[in-house]
């Protein structure tokens, strides 16, 4: 007996534990403003890390200018865009609408805020664009590659049928055909969503928190409205445990009525006022029942509005959202998998159509899957195109931008090289010793510089004679940089000097005219003229631009050598000296042969 008594005081502390406590209306809505005033903050402090995020690009921007004046530029870009579409303005809004509970117009600003955020999120990673384009551009090849060669297969399927040949094995032809088809498809889809998920200019990991909010907040009202259940519950509960007691007290009145009508049996006046006495305090009761269940169903009335309101407003934000997904057009990639989808079901259809031995329905579908196919790789080769102009019109102007620079520091060397030769040599001293070699440590800042732009010719691979141009650049840099060492800041070293800032302005005015061809294609291209299919890729520079070049680089040449000549007719230089330069200018004539036999050979094709 003592160890059951034990037992049940112990569940009974178990069950006191495990019960949640009483919740009512006033502690969930304070939940819920509690919540809400969180939500305000936290949105608050987004706002507030977004200033200081605006503020640490500027300052990064300012510390990139000497080093790298490109990335210097693209944070510049980014802050300046930020302010324009007003992000941080936009931020603001969305904590200020928490605060006054207008959640339709937080959620506008939240999805606004985002979208810019995203926009310059790409902008930022778009330094790491030229990688990713060559990837892109190595993997549609790949793609191309293999579509073609399922094409010639269906088309050697469709010749099989045509010819009367055995069904069975035309039949098991065509079937590896959509195998092959269904493989590549598969293949396609996996890689694209391999890139959307790798790629910056997609949101999914921006949007995943917002769904999880979404969700979180979805989960909430459903957990509201188990409490309110359960709260409902215990009042229904003795609601139904009154109406016995109520039909019990109806019923007992009905009872006594037969003794009622006998008067002999019992007073008939106390009977009454017991009756009466035991009615009214019924009443009562019920009526303060009544009022409780009245109050409790009002306030969870009122409960459940707010909840349903706040669903309605999650329900159609995300109806919106759905509506735009839907309105978005199809990108390329899907463009691609929509016609090997289509290319597949009539490869299916031809399948069923040989084992009925219909040729020539079979005949036809296999005729649609080949159009399919063909309409699928058209399409890749259109990707690849595109993928191409951006390529060449980002090295392009980053070439160009190089070459200005390389321009810019060779002008300032060579004009100071000219204001110290001015100096007699009579007056030469330490002095012009020490300023000759500044000078020396600048030009081979020219040299680095040319390095990089050699380092971008050969990763772009299709020009001949611009990496041969910037070879001679960066030898002739190294020359003037050894001359200036050793305080030569005559004739020779000026002229050298001269001859890289026309080699440099030469390749300037060939980029700008690539630059321009190539936004003249585009521009025809938007018009409705698109090149013809299976063309080969276009180079970086075209050959007539390149001959140009090769024979501005003649012209240097002999130019040169006629001024050595001089140098030694005149005694300014002795053959010492010379010879080296000669022996030089040999080698560049030899290399000048053997690019403009490449070129004409197209052996950077």
């Amino acid at each position: 007996m003592r160890s059951r008594s034990i037992l049940l005081l112990s569940a009974a502390t178990l069950l006191l534990v495990i019960m949640p406590p009483s919740v009512t209306a006033d502690d969930v809505a304070a939940d819920q403003a509690t919540e809400i005033s969180n939500l305000s903050k936290r949105q608050a402090g987004v706002a507030e890390r977004y200033q200081r995020l605006e503020e640490l690009l500027l300052r990064l921007a300012d510390v990139e200018s000497v080093e790298n004046p490109e990335r210097s530029a693209l944070l510049r870009r980014a802050a300046r865009q930020s302010r324009d579409k007003f992000v941080l303005e936009t931020l603001r809004s969305a904590s200020a609408s928490l605060k006054t509970q207008e959640y339709q117009k937080a959620v506008e600003n939240q999805e606004a805020a985002t979208q810019e955020l995203a926009s310059l999120l790409k902008l930022l990673l778009s330094e790491d664009r030229s990688k990713r384009i060559r990837d892109e551009k190595e993997r549609y090849t790949r793609l191309i590659k293999d579509l073609k060669r399922n094409l010639n297969n269906q088309r050697s399927a469709r010749a099989r049928t045509e010819n009367d040949a055995d069904l069975d094995e035309v039949t098991e032809e065509q079937k590896s055909v959509t195998e092959r088809s269904e493989e590549l498809k598969q293949r396609l889809a996996e890689e694209n969503e391999s890139a959307e998920q790798g790629s910056p200019d997609q949101s999914d990991s921006e949007s995943s928190p917002s769904d999880s909010k979404q969700g979180e907040s979805e989960n909430e009202p459903k957990e509201n409205s188990d409490d309110k259940d359960s709260e409902k519950d215990p009042s229904a509960k003795d609601a139904d445990e009154d109406k016995p007691a109520e039909k019990e007290g109806e019923k007992e009145p009905g009872s006594k009525e037969p003794g009622e009508k006998d008067p002999k049996q019992k007073d008939p006046g106390d009977k009454d006022s017991k009756d009466k006495d035991s009615s009214q305090q019924q009443s009562s009761e019920q009526s303060e029942s009544q009022q409780q269940s009245e109050s409790q169903q009002q306030s969870e009335s009122q409960q459940q509005s707010e909840s349903q309101q706040q669903q309605s407003q999650q329900q159609q934000s995300q109806q919106q959202q759905s509506q735009q997904q839907q309105s978005q057009p199809q990108t390329p990639e899907q463009e691609v998998e929509e016609q090997l989808k289509r290319a597949i079901e009539n490869m299916r259809q031809a399948e069923k159509e040989l084992e009925d031995a219909k040729r020539d329905k079979a005949t036809e579908k296999q005729r649609q899957a080949e159009e399919n196919l063909r309409a699928a790789i058209d399409r890749l080769e259109r990707i690849l195109r595109q993928l191409r102009e951006e390529e060449m019109q980002r090295e392009l102007a980053k070439l160009e931008a190089r070459l200005r620079k390389m321009a810019a520091m060779q002008t300032k060397v060579l004009d100071d090289t000219i204001a110290l030769a001015a100096t007699p040599r009579s007056q030469r001293n330490r002095q012009t010793d020490l300023k000759a070699g500044d000078l020396a440590f600048e030009e081979k800042k020219v040299t680095l510089e040319a390095d990089r732009a050699m380092l971008l010719l050969r990763e772009e691979g299709s020009s001949v004679a611009f990496p041969e141009v910037v070879s001679q650049i960066r030898s002739d840099t190294i020359r003037v940089s050894e001359l200036l060492g050793q305080t030569k800041i005559d004739a020779v070293t000026q002229g050298i000097q001269h001859d890289i800032l026309a080699a440099l302005e030469e390749m300037i005015a060939a980029l700008q005219k690539a630059q321009r061809d190539l936004e003249k294609k585009r521009q025809q291209q938007q018009q409705g003229n698109p090149p013809p299919p299976g063309q080969q890729e276009q180079p970086l520079v075209e050959a007539l631009a390149e001959l140009k070049l090769i024979r501005t680089m003649e012209t240097r040449i002999k130019s040169t050598t006629d001024r050595y000549s001089g140098l030694l007719e005149s005694g300014s230089s002795s053959v010492d000296e010379v010879r080296p330069l000669l022996q030089d200018l040999s080698e560049r004539q030899n290399r000048l042969y053997r690019i403009t036999r490449d070129l004409v050979l197209k052996r950077n094709k």
